[in-house]
Protein backbone atom coordinates (compact mmCIF):
# COMPACT_ATOMS: atom_id res chain seq x y z
CA UNK A 1 0.00 0.00 0.00
CA UNK A 2 2.79 2.31 0.05
CA UNK A 3 2.51 2.54 -3.85
CA UNK A 4 -0.43 4.28 -3.78
CA UNK A 5 0.61 6.43 -1.04
CA UNK A 6 3.69 7.40 -3.20
CA UNK A 7 0.68 8.14 -5.81
CA UNK A 8 -1.43 9.95 -3.74
CA UNK A 9 1.88 12.09 -2.66
CA UNK A 10 3.08 12.90 -5.99
CA UNK A 11 -0.88 13.68 -7.28
CA UNK A 12 -1.34 15.84 -4.58
CA UNK A 13 2.21 17.92 -4.55
CA UNK A 14 1.84 18.10 -8.36
CA UNK A 15 -1.72 19.16 -8.31
CA UNK A 16 -0.64 22.01 -5.64
CA UNK A 17 2.26 23.51 -7.33
CA UNK A 18 1.50 23.17 -11.60
CA UNK A 19 -1.14 25.99 -12.48
CA UNK A 20 -2.95 25.54 -15.89
CA UNK A 21 -1.85 27.67 -18.07
CA UNK A 22 -1.92 27.67 -21.31
CA UNK A 23 1.85 27.68 -22.48
CA UNK A 24 3.89 24.55 -22.74
CA UNK A 25 5.93 23.46 -19.44
CA UNK A 26 9.28 22.17 -19.09
CA UNK A 27 9.60 18.45 -18.00
CA UNK A 28 13.50 17.69 -18.54
CA UNK A 29 16.39 19.41 -18.03
CA UNK A 30 20.33 18.06 -18.99
CA UNK A 31 23.46 19.76 -18.40
CA UNK A 32 24.49 19.89 -22.17
CA UNK A 33 21.32 21.00 -23.41
CA UNK A 34 19.08 23.18 -20.81
CA UNK A 35 15.34 22.13 -21.25
CA UNK A 36 14.75 19.41 -23.69
CA UNK A 37 11.71 18.35 -23.51
CA UNK A 38 8.20 20.70 -23.07
CA UNK A 39 4.84 19.80 -23.45
CA UNK A 40 1.46 20.74 -22.02
CA UNK A 41 0.70 21.17 -18.22
CA UNK A 42 -1.24 18.37 -17.63
CA UNK A 43 1.30 15.55 -19.40
CA UNK A 44 2.82 15.97 -15.24
CA UNK A 45 0.00 13.99 -14.44
CA UNK A 46 0.86 11.47 -17.09
CA UNK A 47 3.39 10.01 -14.91
CA UNK A 48 1.32 9.54 -12.14
CA UNK A 49 -0.95 7.31 -14.79
CA UNK A 50 1.83 5.39 -15.89
CA UNK A 51 2.40 4.62 -12.31
CA UNK A 52 -0.68 3.63 -11.62
CA UNK A 53 -1.12 1.32 -14.41
CA UNK A 54 2.45 -0.31 -13.39
CA UNK A 55 0.91 -1.01 -9.91
CA UNK A 56 -2.25 -1.82 -10.73
CA UNK A 57 -0.63 -4.89 -13.11
CA UNK A 58 1.82 -5.80 -10.89
CA UNK A 59 -0.38 -5.97 -7.82
CA UNK A 60 -3.04 -8.43 -10.17
CA UNK A 61 0.40 -10.65 -11.34
CA UNK A 62 1.16 -10.40 -7.92
CA UNK A 63 -2.02 -11.57 -6.58
CA UNK A 64 -2.81 -14.51 -8.99
CA UNK A 65 1.25 -15.79 -8.08
CA UNK A 66 0.75 -15.66 -4.35
CA UNK A 67 -0.42 -19.28 -4.06
CA UNK A 68 1.96 -20.66 -5.95
CA UNK A 69 5.28 -18.42 -5.21
CA UNK A 70 5.05 -16.06 -2.27
CA UNK A 71 8.83 -14.48 -3.24
CA UNK A 72 7.60 -13.76 -6.81
CA UNK A 73 4.58 -11.86 -5.51
CA UNK A 74 6.76 -9.85 -2.76
CA UNK A 75 9.25 -8.69 -5.65
CA UNK A 76 6.57 -7.70 -7.44
CA UNK A 77 5.03 -6.09 -5.13
CA UNK A 78 8.56 -4.54 -4.09
CA UNK A 79 9.04 -3.18 -7.68
CA UNK A 80 6.09 -1.45 -8.04
CA UNK A 81 7.14 0.71 -4.45
CA UNK A 82 10.23 1.04 -5.53
CA UNK A 83 8.99 2.66 -9.27
CA UNK A 84 6.40 4.67 -7.13
CA UNK A 85 9.19 5.84 -5.54
CA UNK A 86 11.11 7.15 -8.40
CA UNK A 87 7.92 8.84 -10.31
CA UNK A 88 7.72 10.44 -6.72
CA UNK A 89 11.35 11.87 -7.05
CA UNK A 90 10.69 12.56 -10.87
CA UNK A 91 7.23 14.71 -9.67
CA UNK A 92 9.70 16.39 -7.20
CA UNK A 93 11.75 17.49 -9.79
CA UNK A 94 9.68 18.77 -12.08
CA UNK A 95 8.15 20.50 -9.42
CA UNK A 96 11.80 22.26 -9.01
CA UNK A 97 12.40 23.31 -12.31
CA UNK A 98 8.83 24.73 -13.01
CA UNK A 99 9.42 26.88 -9.94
Amino acid sequence: MTSLFFILLSLIALYLKITPITEAIPLRYTVYFGIDLIAPWWSVFLFLLSGLAIFIFNFVLAYLLFLKSNILAYFLMLSATLIQLVLVIVSFLIILLNN
